[in-house]
């Protein structure tokens, strides 16, 4: 397993460290669910079954890239365009007094990084050739 592939499997790891707490948190409805995503409301339960759908996806990933399948590397970048995508739309629309926003600029981060890092192991492997 190369190094780009390591650094995809870490974000789709720390897809699931993260949304762990993040959903029990939701589900259990404690106080911090209250101050991060505001009161219990329908919104908010669809938000906890993205959230669970993307931590079950990414475990998901996880395996299909240990059995070494083809199609797990495009749909793991398909994931990440997807949470990048909405993560930064977060940004303008709540604004950065939020800690949900914050901890999303920080899975930003992580999944940019697995990504550079692909497109830079992709790119020398076309100039090998």
């Amino acid at each position: 397993m190369n190094t780009a592939t390591r650094f995809i499997l870490f974000a789709l790891a720390f897809n699931i460290i993260v949304l762990v707490p993040v959903v029990s948190v939701l589900i259990l409805d404690l106080t911090a669910a209250g101050r991060g995503f505001g009161l219990l409301t329908d919104g908010r339960l669809i938000l906890t079954s993205i959230y669970m759908a993307i931590a079950i996806i990414s475990a998901a990933l996880i395996v299909m890239h240990v059995k070494r399948l083809t199609w797990a590397m495009p749909m793991s970048v398909a994931l990440f365009a997807v949470q990048i995508t909405y993560k930064l739309i977060t940004v303008p629309m709540v604004g950065l007094s939020n800690p949900v926003v914050i901890s999303n600029i920080v899975v930003v981060a992580v999944q940019v990084v697995a990504l550079t890092n692909l497109w830079r192991a992709l790119r020398g492997s076309k100039a090998a050739l």
